[in-house]
């Protein structure tokens, strides 16, 4: 028997927030997504759990739905907002 009971977690650094896909909806402004547990990046200072992808960030947008489709955990890199929400920069689906 392990020490660790298995299960899902979200890694949590500056600037990046690793973890399962558990919710994406679209706004006017683009696509927001919220990672296990609510979790962000420790650098989003807005208070919100859901981080948004720009309407203009097609490709970002395309590999997202790809990988809450695929079912794929990924790592969302983002930078600072004063809008509430931290902008996504970069998505990285993990290759398991």
């Amino acid at each position: 028997m392990g020490l660790f009971a298995s299960g899902s977690f979200a890694a949590i650094g500056n600037g990046y927030v690793s973890g399962e896909i558990t919710n994406i909806t679209s706004v006017r402004a683009g696509l927001l997504v919220k990672i296990e547990n609510g979790e962000v990046a420790r650098t989003c200072q807005g208070g919100k759990s859901w981080m948004q992808v720009k309407q203009e960030d097609t490709a970002i947008t395309s590999m997202l739905i790809t990988s809450w489709t695929l079912k794929r955990k990924i790592t969302v890199y983002t930078d600072p907002t004063n809008t509430g929400y931290c902008q996504v920069n970069q998505i990285d689906p993990n290759e398991s």
